[in-house]
């Protein structure tokens, strides 16, 4: 069932942002807003049914208190002490592969929107999706934006929403706490960066 879950989460992942690609470049999106609702189901139904939860672990409970009845008080409380270990270190394992493969999952599209701009990666220490500008007519746009802000502040206003946009896209769908930033061309410096929906750093002005 984790596997099935996993690769529900990851189809819904992929189909959720290829909607958002699909509804901005006016293409058909209604079938994949279906693939989306039904791996969404899929997912939930998968992580309903895994064997770490209360209520899937009652019946074998049951079964294991009749079958030990003869067992003395202290060695149950130390059963239930160490099913509690295995449940944690389990619920821990299944949170970081689960992170992991969203992060992968949300980087995999980005890098596929952005190819024709530039390139993406991600700091998993610092939570930050990095846009790296490589192509060169974007470059020299963004410069130019850069340069002349009082005559360019339709696009950088279009630029924000889009970040801002994209933040809180990965917000929902991955955790809190995440970074998006566009580079400034040729350095290191941020020319854009967007945490949780709001805007942290705006260098085109």
């Amino acid at each position: 069932m984790l596997f099935l879950a996993i690769i529900g989460l990851l189809l819904f992942l992929l189909a959720f942002f290829s909607v958002l690609s699909a509804r901005q470049s006016g293409g058909g999106w209604k079938f994949l807003a279906v693939v989306a609702v039904l791996s969404a189901l899929l997912t939930i139904f998968a992580i309903v049914k895994l064997p770490y939860w209360p209520y899937n672990q009652t019946h074998n409970a049951k079964t294991t208190a009749t079958s030990s009845s003869s067992a003395s008080k202290n060695n149950r409380t130390a059963k239930i002490g160490s099913s509690e270990v295995v449940f944690n270190e389990a619920n821990q394992k299944k949170a970081a592969a689960t992170t992991e493969l969203k992060e992968n999952s949300i980087l995999k599209q980005l890098k596929s929107n952005y190819k024709s701009m530039g390139t993406v990666s991600l700091d998993r220490k610092t939570k930050t999706f990095t846009v790296t500008p490589t192509n060169a007519k974007y470059v020299k746009s963004l410069k130019t934006v850069k340069q002349y802000p009082d005559k360019n502040q339709k696009a950088i206003t279009t630029i924000t929403q889009n970040y801002e946009s994209l933040s809180n896209s990965i917000k929902k769908h991955l955790a809190k706490g995440y970074t998006i930033q566009l580079l400034e061309p040729s350095t290191t410096n941020a020319l854009l960066s967007v945490k949780d929906g709001e805007v942290v750093t705006n260098n085109f002005k």
